[in-house]
């Protein structure tokens, strides 16, 4: 797969399937392995557009700060060298806050949104949960992130049924580049749109867990919902953060019937 010099750095992207083009965004500690459960469905359909945002992945980890206003300027740039007028933007957590920024600051280059397990602010408890986060990124210490991670990434039957599915993560944590995510973790510590996001007019279905823990459906997602006028709102029960993980056929059904609403 092709990494191509975006914005000034250089950025690691796939193209799965053919048609109403999508662009996906990342949760913040991801790579394009995140939608491993989307691609044999949505790419039946659509041309699925996953790439790395810098400081993930495969894709380039500068040492300046990074921010949800860079990300956009690097995802609008991506789309200029695929020649993509417009998208649709399907994000999960991090990725969904930069479809939320997309969507303020690039109206024009979307069809729709889809924000999944998504804030448009942090308050006090979010703020200290993901500071847990972060110190386990400056410590660079891949046990600790498991276990500041996986309890609010996921519900209680999900860490009980895969448990050995997510032991095996512990590998690949180990190889992750640790200051790399303390720098995006900084720029998530920044989000503040609840004040901005009721100017977004481009169609948008907000998604959360029922269970969610970090990014609860109530008074994140829902606020969003309320802010952004026309939007739809679905929570998916029994599904903890990582819907797309552990809810992925109803997530995938959800998002194929929403993008085809608003394609042309």
């Amino acid at each position: 797969m092709p990494t191509k010099k975006i914005n000034g750095i250089n950025m690691y992207y796939e193209i799965h399937g053919e048609g109403e083009p999508v662009i996906f965004g990342n949760g913040v500690f991801s790579n394009t392995l995140g939608w491993v459960n989307q691609i044999p469905d949505l790419s039946k359909e659509f041309q699925m557009i996953l790439y790395d945002m810098r400081g993930q992945g495969q894709s380039e980890k500068p040492r300046e700060p990074y921010s949800f206003d860079l990300h956009a300027e690097d995802q609008l740039a991506l789309l200029e060298e695929l020649g993509i007028k417009k998208a649709h933007h399907v994000g999960i957590s991090y990725g969904a806050e930069l479809g939320l920024v997309f969507a303020l600051k690039y109206p024009e280059r979307l069809k729709s949104l889809v924000a999944c397990s998504a804030v448009s602010h942090i308050d006090t408890l979010l703020y200290n949960m993901a500071m847990l986060w972060k110190y386990a990124c400056v410590k660079a210490d891949p046990e600790l992130f498991y276990h500041a991670t996986v309890p609010l990434n996921f519900a209680g039957t999900f860490i009980r049924q895969q448990a050995v599915l997510l032991e095996a993560a512990k590998e690949r944590y180990a190889q992750l580049d640790f200051a790399a995510l303390a720098r995006l973790m900084d720029a998530f510590l920044e989000l503040d749109i609840t004040g901005q996001i009721s100017k977004i007019r481009t169609p948008t279905l907000v998604i959360a867990g029922e269970k969610d823990i970090l990014k609860p459906p109530y008074p994140y997602s829902n606020t969003i919902h309320e802010k952004i006028e026309g939007s739809e709102m679905v929570i998916i029960r029994d599904s903890g953060h990582a819907v797309t993980f552990e809810r992925p056929k109803e997530f995938n059904s959800i998002v194929t019937g929403f993008i085809r609403k608003h394609s042309t």
